[in-house]
C-alpha cells in the first residue's frame, strides 16, 4: 500500500470514529469549563493540565470532581483513541474505499463509464501516459487489478447520482461513455450534463435517432459508433467479392456485417447468432438468420456448403470465447483453404496465432480508439502526442 493509500484510509477511519472523538472532546471541553469555575486563581495552563489530568495537585474544595473527573478521562482516552489505533489502523485497508477516496479527490481529469474493451484501452493510455482518469463499473470483478494495484475506480451504478459524484464529475474535463444499454447511456448523459455544463461528452451508441438526439442542445454529446467505423475497412474487403459468406455473432457489428454483404449483388449471406432471431436492418431473402451457436464446422454444414462459401467473419468479442475462434479458424483453414477468413480480436498479442492459418485480424476497439484520438480536443487524455 502507497503512502497516499495509507493516508487515505487514515481519513476514512478518522469519519468512522468521528462521533466517539466529538464526544471525547466535549468531555474535555466540559472538564475544562467546570475547572475554571470551581477552581479560581489559577491560570488558564494549569486549568488546562488539570483537564487532562497531567496535574493532579488540586485544591481541597474540588477534590471530590477532580477524582470522579480523574476516573472517568483516562477510561474514555483509552477506549476511544487507543482502540482507534490499535483496533483500526492496524486492520487490513479496504481496497474498493480506497479507490473511490482516490477518484472523488481527481480534479479536471477524465471520467470512463463503463469497462468494455475501448474503456481499457483509453484507461490503459491515461496510465502510461501518466493522464488523471477515474472509471465507473458496476461490476467488481471486472476491475479487481485496476483496484488492487490502487486505481481510482468507483464500483456502482452509473445512473446513480452518488457514483457520479463519488467520480467528481462536476469538475470532470471530459467523459467517455462506454456501455451496451442505451437507456443508461441516456440517463448517464443527461444527469452528467446537469452537473457539469462545460464538460466534454463521448458517447457509444448504436442507434442514428439516438446519436441525434444526444448531439443536440443542451446535451451536445458527440456520440459514436464503433461498428460504423470498424465498416470502413470491412468494405474494403467485401468489395468486388463473390460467393456466399458466413458471419458468426451477436452484436451490431456482426449484424451490420451481414447486411451490408447481403446488399452486393449475386451474394448470399448466413448469419449465425445464437441469441437473437433479428437484425437491426430490413431483412431481405439474401440474409438468412441461423439461431444457433456455430463451434464447429458440423454447425455451419448443417445450414450452408462451405464449398460455395468465400468469406468467414467470426465477430465473437467475448474473451472466453477466443478459444472456439481459434478452433473453428484452424479447421476451416485445414478443410477449406479457398474461404478467407476474418477474425475479431482485442489484444494485439493474439493476431500471431490467427495469422498462423492465413486469416486476417481486425479490432473495433482499436479502430475506434483511434478514431475517437480524431475527434478529441487537443487536451483530451487520450489525444495524440505532437511530435
Amino acid at each position: 500500500m502507497n503512502i497516499l493509500n495509507f493516508l487515505i484510509e487514515i481519513e476514512l477511519k478518522l469519519k468512522q470514529y468521528k462521533l466517539p472523538f466529538i464526544f471525547l472532546f466535549l468531555f474535555w471541553f466540559g472538564g475544562f469549563i467546570i475547572f475554571l469555575i470551581i477552581a479560581p486563581g489559577y491560570s488558564l495552563w494549569e486549568i488546562f493540565l488539570f483537564s487532562l489530568t497531567i496535574r493532579t495537585n488540586v485544591p481541597a474544595s474540588v477534590t471530590d470532581f477532580a477524582s470522579l473527573y480523574g476516573l472517568l478521562w483516562p477510561i474514555l482516552l483509552e477506549v476511544i483513541v487507543f482502540g482507534f489505533i490499535i483496533g483500526e489502523l492496524l486492520q487490513k485497508y479496504n481496497p474498493v474505499v480506497t479507490s473511490r477516496i482516490l477518484a472523488q479527490h481527481k480534479r479536471n481529469h477524465t471520467v470512463i463509464i463503463g469497462y468494455q474493451h475501448l474503456s481499457e484501452r483509453i484507461i490503459e493510455h491515461c496510465i502510461e501516459n501518466k493522464k488523471r482518469f477515474c472509471l465507473i463499473e458496476d461490476n467488481e470483478e471486472l476491475v479487481e487489478d485496476l483496484i488492487n494495484s490502487g486505481q481510482p475506480v468507483v464500483i456502482g451504478d452509473a445512473t446513480e447520482t452518488s457514483s457520479l459524484i463519488f467520480a467528481n464529475v462536476k469538475r470532470a474535463k471530459e467523459v467517455f461513455i462506454n456501455i451496451n444499454d442505451v437507456r443508461i447511456a441516456i440517463i448517464c448523459t443527461e444527469k452528467i450534463r446537469k452537473m457539469n455544463p462545460e464538460c466534454r461528452i463521448y458517447v457509444r451508441v448504436f442507434e442514428d435517432h439516438v446519436q441525434e438526439y444526444l448531439r443536440q442542445p443542451p446535451l451536445n454529446a458527440f456520440s459514436f459508433s464503433t461498428s460504423k467505423w470498424a465498416m470502413d475497412d470491412i468494405r474494403k474487403w467485401t468489395e468486388g467479392k463473390i460467393g456466399k459468406s458466413v458471419v458468426i455473432g451477436r452484436d451490431s457489428l456482426t449484424h451490420r456485417i451481414a447486411y451490408h454483404i447481403s446488399q452486393q449483388p449475386d451474394r448470399e449471406v448466413y448469419l449465425f447468432d445464437d441469441e437473437h432471431d433479428g437484425i437491426e436492418f430490413l431483412v431481405n431473402e439474401r440474409l438468412h438468420i441461423i439461431n444457433d451457436f456455430a463451434r464447429f464446422l458440423s454447425d455451419l454444414r448443417t445450414h450452408v456448403n462451405l464449398d460455395e462459401v468465400t468469406q468467414v467473419f467470426i465477430c465473437w468479442k467475448r474473451d472466453s470465447e477466443f478459444d472456439e475462434s481459434l478452433y473453428l479458424t484452424s479447421k476451416l483453414n485445414l478443410r477449406y483453404p479457398h474461404i478467407e477468413v476474418f477474425v475479431r480480436i482485442f489484444d494485439e498479442e493474439l493476431n500471431d496465432l490467427v495469422k498462423r492459418y492465413n486469416a486476417k485480424t481486425f479490432s473495433t476497439s482499436k479502430k475506434a480508439f483511434k478514431m475517437l484520438q480524431s475527434e478529441v480536443t487537443s487536451d483530451s487524455a487520450i489525444a495524440p502526442k505532437i511530435h
